[in-house]
């Protein structure tokens, strides 16, 4: 007899969809971006996936991406492009408990330049 599984075990969920352009200046890291998610025993989420996109007016540019409260990023990507460039960041979220969680998109630059963000795709994989 075959095993149902609610859908939640079959796909992923997008959490946001984010086109809003921000940026930031200097060498503060500074939060331009959040978004909430539930994990729970229906939707037990292993990992989360985010497309992301990135430039700089000068100096290296970086993205970090911080869960709830941590004070280390669960992911980053940097950039010294002045172009808007696309990265997919991929980490797991398997050790987080049930209930809500914030994720928080924070930048920084190495100098006194304008780092910006604008694309933020995310989605959740049980």
């Amino acid at each position: 007899m075959p095993v149902w599984w609610p859908p939640a075990y079959r796909y992923k969920h997008l959490f946001t969809f984010d086109d809003t352009q921000v940026s930031m200046s200097g060498t503060t890291e500074t939060e331009l971006k959040t978004f909430r998610f539930y994990k729970s025993a229906y939707a037990p989420f292993r990992r989360l996936a985010m497309l992301v996109s990135l430039w700089v007016s000068g100096g290296t540019g970086t993205l970090k991406v911080y869960i709830d409260a941590e004070t280390t990023p669960r992911a980053s990507f940097s950039t010294t492009s002045t172009s808007e460039v696309f990265a997919t960041l991929a980490f797991s979220v398997a050790d987080l408990a049930y209930g809500p969680h914030t994720v928080r998109v924070r930048c920084v630059n190495s100098g006194a330049y304008y780092t910006y963000t604008r694309y933020l795709d995310a989605w959740g994989e049980v």
